[in-house]
């Protein structure tokens, strides 16, 4: 008769990662501050509830651009502390959040790759520990520096033609009151 072995489970410890969050928004109005909030809050909680998730820091800017890398403080602070090896993995809701430039962004996902720190894009479900080709990042980056571009865009137009009508191009002091 065969013998039967029993095989007793493994218990596998969570893997130990110190996890960061990155958060931005690019204006200090009512909503995005009330989106900035949403997102330190969300990702504090998601942190908190992985085993083995260390929470180094919520790093967020706010009311500043993407398009610019060097304006941004805490994503400034961030780089840093990933150099000095104290982060593994950073969390961000987009990669418009990360950045609205793609050489500036593929440069700082290259840096923190070759460091070993991977990035979760939440919205486009986009992971670089797990992606092998840069082309997703490449192109959402794209798309993210089309719209900043876009967007600039259409604000001009829309000053110049109320400049045209002789409107006020900006908030008037009634306007604020």
């Amino acid at each position: 008769m065969a013998q039967v072995k029993i095989i007793a489970p493994q218990t596998r410890e969570a893997e130990h990662l110190r996890v960061a969050a990155y958060c931005r928004v690019s204006s200090d109005s009512k909503d995005q501050l009330h989106s900035y909030a949403a997102q330190i809050r969300n990702y504090t909680e998601e942190i908190a509830q992985h085993d083995g998730w260390e929470l180094v820091d919520v790093y967020a800017d706010e009311g500043l651009t993407g398009t610019r890398m060097d304006q941004r403080d805490d994503f400034n602070r961030m780089m840093r502390d990933c150099r000095k090896g104290k982060i593994d993995r950073i969390l961000v809701k987009s990669v418009s959040r990360f950045a609205r430039n793609t050489r500036d962004c593929l440069s700082a996902l290259r840096e923190l790759s070759a460091m070993g720190v991977s990035v979760r894009f939440e919205k486009e479900n986009i992971d670089t520990k797990t992606l092998t080709t840069e082309l997703m990042v490449s192109v959402s980056g794209s798309l993210a520096q089309q719209e900043s571009i876009s967007i600039s865009a259409n604000q001009k137009m829309s000053y110049q033609r109320r400049m045209e009508r002789g409107a006020a191009a900006g908030r008037t002091a009634a306007s604020c009151i």
